[in-house]
């Protein structure tokens, strides 16, 4: 009996294999080619053309890797690919990431990758690393410094102050993100021990609603949309944080309002709070390289167009950024820094790439030129716009 099912399972097999192999293309195949046997492996010009396509849509496009879609990176680096787009002459590809510790392990080791968006805790942090420091400050660059991100902290309504999450279970975000630095070293430096748990912010409130967890915490732009919605009666709070102690070394003072969260302040009051800058960081590749050339043509576009990213639709916190904004202990990317000194000389912020990708050696901007660059640039484009 056995052996009758093997028979029986070939025959039906076989007209069904003779089928597949002796199946001639489509109609349509058959009309543009005049084949009229199996279609023949596509070679000679056609697939030179292919291969001339693929290169040339590579050697334009830059990554961006940025965090999940529950946080504020993944919109900024949005913005700046919608921006900049210029179809297959130059494309910025945002990647969703973890947050900013992982995107600095990701600039630095993952293929593929240009640039990220890291903040200065999670800088400071790696370059004070045995391990990593070396390579974070030798082969790390910043392009421009962006936002400053708001420390939140939503806890539950019992918790009052940040010293009633002593012994509570607390969201420390996704692990690898910068949230998640920056609550471990925050409860370090107050000597407190709280129970970390990881998970993305939306999934934190659900279960701070099952009273399982306290406390969730993102380093985010505000306002956040998971914190922005969630209910009124639930009586959900976020918890002030003083400009203070082991805040001063990488932070700003900050402060939230009944126009950034409705629902969790009331009208007329505020919450004092915290915020930690966030930089455009990219490698630090040789001038001679491929990459090199397409982050130098990025910085052109992204520059010579930023205006256009401070208008509708994109984020309103884009009007407070100053390109010029210089960052301590880290070297700006050098084509950024040439297309600044460009325009702080008063000469036209021509392409880096005239260089002949060679890594231009001219100096940085004085510290008392960074405010005054940005407006002198922005006169230059209106200037530039009326001709």
């Amino acid at each position: 009996m056995p052996r009758f099912r093997a028979l029986r399972s070939l025959l039906v097999a076989l007209p069904l294999a003779g089928l597949f192999m002796t199946a001639s293309p489509l109609p349509e195949v058959q009309a543009q080619t005049g084949q009229k046997g199996p279609p023949a492996a596509v070679k000679g010009p056609r697939l030179g053309t292919l291969d001339q396509m693929r290169a040339q849509i590579n050697e334009n496009v830059v990554t961006i890797v940025s965090g999940n879609p529950n946080g504020g990176y993944l919109g900024i680096a949005y913005d700046i690919a919608a921006v900049t787009d210029d179809g297959d002459n130059l494309r910025v590809l945002p990647i969703v990431g973890k947050g900013a510790a992982q995107n600095v392990r990701d600039i630095l080791f993952l293929r593929g990758i240009d640039m990220g968006l890291v903040n200065t805790v999670t800088l400071s942090h790696f370059k004070d690393d045995p391990l990593l420091g070396q390579y974070v400050t030798r082969s790390m660059v910043y392009i421009t410094r962006l936002f400053e991100d708001e420390l939140h902290i939503l806890a539950r309504p019992e918790i009052k102050t940040l010293k009633d999450l002593e012994g509570k279970t607390v969201n420390f975000s996704d692990v690898g993100s910068g949230a998640q630095l920056a609550a471990q070293r925050m409860f370090a430096a107050h000597g407190m021990k709280v129970t970390e748990v990881n998970m993305g912010q939306a999934d934190a409130i659900e279960r701070m609603k099952r009273n399982e967890v306290f406390a969730t915490i993102c380093t985010c732009l505000k306002p956040l949309r998971p914190y922005a919605t969630v209910p009124k009666e639930l009586g959900f709070r976020l918890l002030p944080l003083s400009y203070e102690g082991h805040f001063l070394e990488d932070y700003l003072p900050a402060e939230f309002t009944h126009a950034d969260y409705p629902n969790l302040i009331p009208e007329g009051e505020k919450v004092e709070g915290v915020a930690v800058p966030t930089m455009l960081m990219a490698f630090n590749w040789t001038g001679d390289h491929g990459r090199y050339q397409r982050l130098t043509k990025f910085v052109d576009a992204f520059f010579t167009k930023f205006p256009e990213i401070q208008k509708p639709p994109r984020h309103p916190r884009w009007k407070n950024v100053n390109l010029a904004a210089k960052m301590e202990g880290w070297t700006r990317f050098a084509p950024a820094q040439e297309w600044l000194d460009r325009v702080a000389a008063g000469r036209p912020p021509t392409s880096p790439t005239t260089t002949g990708g060679v890594a231009p050696s001219g100096g940085g901007t004085s510290a008392a030129m960074n405010d005054a660059l940005f407006k002198e640039f922005m006169e230059w484009r209106r200037k530039r716009g009326s001709n």
